[in-house]
């Protein structure tokens, strides 16, 4: 096996369960977003990649409201309803916490690069707007919409022949298959003792190069590994209570 080796870049624990996950690859930032299972209410915290805390334990007081991006030093949150899919109202806060600007006429529909698509709560159909995050501005231009998508990558399900390096691994369930630069990353769940432990196989183009047990002593296997940006992988615990970051 040629060495090679990859890099914890952090690891980082959380008071409540992890509801949603959301990264900004410009900034090089993520917002989570945590709930407390008393109150219910969304509990926001944002790291850099190097899992330095921006902001700590930001409580949002009214339950209606979610994380949706992070995008220009700006955190987005969308107001949900109770009894119907969505409700208006879209907040804007700084990294400090502090309400930026509060659209509480809006509807959120879609969040492109540097904008928001919304709809004034009079109307049911039709009639979109965009509201430019970094102005707190309506404009006219949709934003980058394929370009922000394509710099955050999910790994796929593999279905096909694996390489004869992965051949003799007993993997459970199918791998997953995404690339690093020129390198190939194969991530799969292993089995020991009643306990599924997440795995990642990086390799060139014919050989293996290194593998490495990312996550361990799991009861159940994960639905999802990773997500990664650029040569960095993000994965959550099993618990939903820590993130932890690889450099590939």
């Amino acid at each position: 096996m040629t060495k090679y080796t990859t890099f914890k870049a952090f690891e980082k624990n959380f008071p409540y369960q992890i509801w949603k996950i959301v990264a900004d690859a410009s900034t090089r930032q993520i917002a989570v977003e945590l709930r407390d299972a008393k109150s219910t209410c969304a509990i926001l915290y944002v790291i850099d990649f190097e899992g330095k805390e921006i902001l700590k334990h930001k409580q949002i007081d009214e339950k209606e409201w979610t994380l949706e991006a992070i995008q220009h030093h700006t955190i987005v949150l969308k107001r949900v309803g109770d009894t119907q899919p969505v409700k208006e109202g879209i907040l804007f806060l700084d990294m400090q916490g502090a309400p930026r600007h509060l659209w509480q006429e809006y509807t959120w529909i879609d969040t492109y690069c540097d904008v928001v698509k919304v709809r004034h709560r009079n109307f049911q159909s039709g009639f979109e707007e965009y509201i430019d995050i970094e102005a707190l501005k309506k404009t006219s231009n949709p934003g980058r919409a394929q370009e922000y998508c394509s710099v955050i990558k999910m790994p796929v399900p593999y279905t096909g022949v694996l390489p004869p390096y992965l051949q003799n691994a007993v993997i459970q369930d199918l791998p997953w298959i995404s690339r690093a630069a020129d390198r190939i990353l194969w991530s799969y769940h292993t089995k020991e003792n009643e306990l599924y432990y997440l795995n990642l196989s990086v390799a060139d183009k014919s050989d293996l190069l290194w593998t490495q047990c990312l996550l361990s002593d799991m009861p159940k296997m994960i639905p999802q590994p990773y997500f990664q940006i650029e040569n960095q992988l993000f994965l959550m615990s099993y618990n939903k209570r820590k993130i932890v970051s690889y450099l590939v």
